[in-house]
């Protein structure tokens, strides 16, 4: 079963989280905290370096509440137990 595929990610900038791309974020805010759309847990974005160069969002530490990590989401989301404020 394919699940959502995140195309956004949310970065610490002056106090405030902000959604931004994740070509944003790898370019521009790459030593800033980034958080995940959904469950708000730490993530991190890395690039697919074989065919077609695509970026990645990938959570720290998984987390089976949230529906942007289809491997181990269980069907109810939920916010990420370390969730970034």
């Amino acid at each position: 079963m394919s699940g959502p595929i995140a195309a956004t990610c949310e970065v610490k900038v002056g106090g405030a989280w902000q959604g931004v791309t994740l070509k944003e974020a790898h370019a521009k805010h790459g030593g800033t905290d980034k958080r995940c759309p959904s469950c708000h847990g730490r993530v991190i974005v890395s690039g697919s370096y074989s065919g077609p160069f695509k970026l990645i969002l990938s959570h720290r530490k998984n987390h089976r509440g949230c529906p942007l990590t289809p491997k181990s989401f269980r069907g109810e989301a939920w916010p990420h137990p370390e969730a970034l404020a």
